[in-house]
């Protein structure tokens, strides 16, 4: 419908969301900044990371003042350097046919 030719609600249906189901959006988002980033590997994400450590997370970021991606990169750094450096062990276990560091919580999908 071109800008300028407005319809009443009535010609178009009884509910509101009638008219958005007959209306689905044509615009498209611009995605080739996230295509970049992920060719890049700049863009990371992880899954299992249970809601009370993204909300610790994001309680540190917010009293540092600092992104909630920067908190967390430098708890990774800061873990990968202490398992490099032997001050952090690892012990994987299997559980459901592949090893896991949370057993007990389904194979990874927690604490």
């Amino acid at each position: 419908m071109a800008r300028g030719n407005r319809q009443s609600l009535e010609s178009i249906g009884e509910e509101p969301v009638e008219v958005l189901a007959r209306r689905p959006s044509r615009a498209r988002r611009d995605r080739s900044w996230e295509a970049q980033q992920r060719r890049e590997g700049v863009v990371v994400t992880y899954r299992g990371v249970p809601p009370d450590v993204q909300r610790q997370l994001r309680r540190i970021a917010d009293e540092l003042g600092v992104p909630v991606g920067e908190v967390a990169r430098r708890f990774l750094e800061f873990g990968i350097e202490a398992y490099r450096d032997g001050t952090l062990s690892l012990q994987p276990v299997f559980a459901a046919y592949r090893r896991t560091l949370y057993p007990r919580e389904g194979g990874g999908r927690g604490r």
